[in-house]
């Protein structure tokens, strides 16, 4: 979220309220840190409106399509897509509580945040992941979140602060009220990494992989408020074994970028 996609970038690469009075930070305000190539194009996603669902949107519990970048393989795009069956308020609700994000997203060590505008919708965090190899240490890097909030829907940018082994990171979520008790979910992750000889297929599969499972990880939390970290972890897990074909074939049929963003905006060097 957001970071989930980033959370597995980083282990890979390593082997409040907007509408409280007096708000100052407009959707369309710079993030700073280190803009990706797809920045224009995500802030133009989030004033748009609710982003197109993926072709297959009702194959899964959470859709996804692979985004190819020109001239580099290990370029990480992901757009994903679900429904929830939960009012947008408790959807909202879970994605602003970064310090429960260690329960639900496998690997991460901690999640805070570090600072906090005065009106509250725009806030720095800092991550700990931990790395799947014994002998290298955790890896630790900050995203910047704004977020903006109407009436039925809820929009969160997010970036990268400063370079590491994650060199670039751009995301958008919106969130819109389907009814009273659903919430549509589309969020874009685009983000690159000091890969090194780490294989293509290896950054796209553990990308994918952490990306689906915690996708499901909030749908699940959602949808069924009364289970607890653990079956919630689990049942994720089912479900993203489930899902792996899926996941291997968008990594093999990766779209042009011009498929899913608008216009020309996203060719940004």
């Amino acid at each position: 979220m957001r970071a989930r996609s980033l959370l597995v970038a980083a282990a890979v690469a390593a082997c409040g309220d907007a509408r409280a009075e007096g708000a100052v930070h407009p959707l369309d305000e710079d993030l700073g840190g280190p803009p990706s190539r797809y920045a224009r194009a995500l802030l133009a996603v989030a004033q748009r409106g609710e982003a197109p669902p993926p072709n297959d949107a009702g194959a899964a519990p959470v859709a996804l399509r692979c985004v190819a970048t020109p001239g580099d393989r290990k370029y990480v795009g992901i757009v994903q897509w679900m429904e929830i069956a939960a009012p947008l308020a408790e959807v909202d609700r879970i994605l602003a509580d970064v310090p429960h994000y260690k329960d639900l997203f496998p690997g991460l060590v901690d999640a805070r945040e570090v600072q906090r505008s005065r009106d509250g919708n725009r806030y720095l965090t800092a991550w700990e992941q931990r790395v799947p190899v014994f002998f290298i240490p955790n890896t630790r890097y900050e995203l910047t979140y704004l977020v903006t909030r109407e009436a039925a829907r809820v929009v969160y940018r997010y970036r990268l602060a400063r370079r590491g082994e994650l060199t670039n990171s751009d995301g958008v979520i919106v969130l819109e009220a389907d009814g009273a008790r659903r919430t549509r979910f589309t969020e874009y992750d685009f983000f690159n990494a000091r890969w090194g000889i780490l294989p293509e297929g290896a950054v796209w599969r553990e990308s994918l992989r952490g990306a689906f499972g915690s996708d499901v990880a909030i749908k699940l939390r959602a949808e069924h408020p009364a289970w607890s970290y653990p079956r919630i972890a689990d049942e994720a897990e089912r479900l993203r074994r489930e899902a792996e074909g899926a996941l291997e074939g968008c990594r093999r049929h990766r779209v042009p970028a011009a498929d899913v963003l608008p216009g020309q905006v996203w060719a940004v060097p």
